[in-house]
């Protein structure tokens, strides 16, 4: 597992935060519910994130921490994941690609400062792509 270099403090508040957020993300329409399959327990994994752009029968989504997010391992282990856009969940298959600057160019200003701030870290960012129309359950 790959060690974090945030402080302590800002891994607890999201370790509070997150069941919150889990149970906000239907009813606030800037988030999504990525349910993704655990790659070592195969237990569904549900992580809020900020809601991506969509485009037909595909969303966008980036993961500003790149492969070392959990999600992102775990896609790469199953790419077969579900995502919950307001009270409707889709199945899909997701595919990892580094993201340019003129993709990020196309997300909301709050997913550009976030993004900008990790940046800044030397993260390298990722675009999770999300196929509902190639399957469903």
């Amino acid at each position: 597992m790959t060690q974090s270099t945030r402080p302590g403090g800002v891994l607890r508040f999201w370790k509070l935060s997150g069941p919150g957020a889990r149970l906000l993300a239907p009813i606030v329409p800037f988030w999504v519910v990525l349910e993704t399959t655990g790659r070592q327990s195969g237990q569904p994994r549900r992580k809020p994130l900020a809601r991506g752009i969509t485009e037909g029968g595909q969303m966008l989504l980036v993961s500003v921490h790149g492969r070392r997010a959990d999600w992102v391992r775990n896609i790469e282990a199953d790419p077969r994941v579900r995502l919950r856009t307001g009270l409707r969940w889709r199945s899909g298959i997701a595919s990892i690609e580094l993201l340019t600057p003129q993709q990020l160019s196309r997300f909301s200003s709050y997913i550009r400062s976030v993004a900008g701030r990790f940046a800044m870290e030397g993260t390298e960012q990722v675009l999770v792509r999300i196929d509902t129309a190639a399957s469903s359950r």
